[in-house]
């Protein structure tokens, strides 16, 4: 009796067993889960494979996680159809990169939230360039924007930089054509899928890009731009690039919020100076006022991660005469540097450094702004902070 149950229990057909990979492709095509739910999901599982499955009850007694959200997870296999998502991506002509994959980029990785997914279409090496620079601006441009994006992109293409933008209109379309008029690298980063390009009038210049480029989205292949999608794709886009350079801005321009992203991930930003009568310097100008550096040259980008360089390179030694050097071409104030070389020991939270600088909080916390947008210390959780090493 016992041997024949055994028989009818091994003649069931087992289900597949999911990779890495494909779970995390499932999760990506979740609406309403995202990068850091998942993350705080794999914080309770050993892999994603293994999160995908558990049970909806099983997933709502963890801590944050919803009814809501646990039932999405729970019920993919009701409302998932990765087998397709996969068939028209290859049709596509459109890799998948997750997570799981070696040739996500490192430095995309180090964000708070990175992708679960990457939709790659072009020169998928482009992935792997560590010279890259964010460009971007306003979607309503001048004619002043455009020529001085062509002016830098061109320079930052003959100095080896893969332009890093949005495909959006202005400045973003200025700089993607700039790369591709000096035979450059470029890599467009979407809000919505790869199968529903935005603008439409970008069509073109996207096929163009795919040459001698890279169009890259999170979103699943045939996902529609929404207004949440857009702000989402920005930290991607800084968080591909070591710095991010602004070139027009109005106060409210979505630029600005690329330029808090790149900051808020420890990465170095750079404004470009326009007219004083014109709104569309406002947001530039602003930047450069809490500390942005100011561009009206590559040289002071360049020049820049030179600094960053030596910066390192003296966190390593004990030579006073270097850290001097550093310090004086980074002109820091008595404070800023008293703060490097607290910072340069090891990882200090605000309590620490207030408590070992006694001074007020609110200049404390303002030259530790200014620190970080000169790309020198960066932020983590807890309000701690450390030497940036990008």
């Amino acid at each position: 009796m016992i041997q024949k149950q055994e028989k009818i229990l091994s003649s069931e057909p087992l289900e597949p067993v999911l990779t890495s990979r494909e779970a995390y492709i499932i999760l990506n095509l979740l609406s309403g889960v995202g990068p850091v739910r998942v993350k705080h999901l794999l914080a309770n599982f050993s892999s994603p494979e293994h999160l995908l499955s558990e049970t909806s009850s099983s997933l709502a007694k963890i801590k944050g996680i919803g009814l809501k959200t646990a039932s999405i997870i729970g019920d993919w296999k009701r409302t998932t159809d990765i087998d397709t998502e996969l068939n028209q991506t290859v049709k596509a002509g459109v890799n998948i990169v997750t997570l799981a994959d070696s040739s996500y980029p490192d430095i995309l990785k180090e964000i708070y939230d990175p992708p679960l997914c990457l939709y790659a279409r072009g020169d998928i090496t482009c992935l792997a360039k560590t010279q890259n620079i964010a460009v971007v601006g306003s979607r309503r441009n001048s004619n002043y924007g455009i020529s001085t994006t062509e002016k830098l992109v061109h320079s930052l293409v003959s100095s080896g930089w893969c332009i890093i933008s949005g495909l959006a209109r202005g400045i973003d379309t200025a700089a993607h054509t700039a790369v591709l008029k000096s035979n450059g690298h470029t890599v467009a980063v979407l809000g919505g899928g790869l199968g529903s390009i935005y603008p439409p009038e970008n069509v073109s210049l996207a096929g163009k890009i795919c040459e001698n480029g890279l169009l890259l989205s999170e979103q699943p292949l045939m996902f529609r731009p929404d207004r949440r999608s857009f702000p989402m794709r920005n930290r991607i886009i800084s968080g591909l690039s070591q710095g991010t350079l602004v070139v027009e801005a109005g106060a409210k321009s979505g630029a600005l919020i690329t330029a808090q992203v790149a900051l808020d991930q420890g990465r170095q930003v750079f404004a470009v100076p326009g007219r004083i009568d014109t709104p569309l310097s406002k947001g530039c100008h602003d930047l450069i006022k809490q500390g942005a550096k100011l561009v009206d040259s590559i040289t002071d980008i360049n020049e820049e991660f030179e600094f960053f360089r030596d910066i390192m390179d003296s966190s390593r030694s004990q030579n006073s005469e270097s850290d001097q050097l550093v310090l004086s071409n980074l002109k820091l104030t008595e404070i800023e540097t008293q703060l490097f070389q607290l910072i340069k020991r090891g990882e200090c939270s605000v309590d620490e450094l207030n408590i070992d600088l006694a001074i007020p909080m609110h200049l404390l916390l303002s030259s530790l702004m200014k620190l970080e947008m000169k790309h020198i210390i960066k932020q983590l959780p807890g309000k701690r902070f450390t030497l940036n090493t990008i």
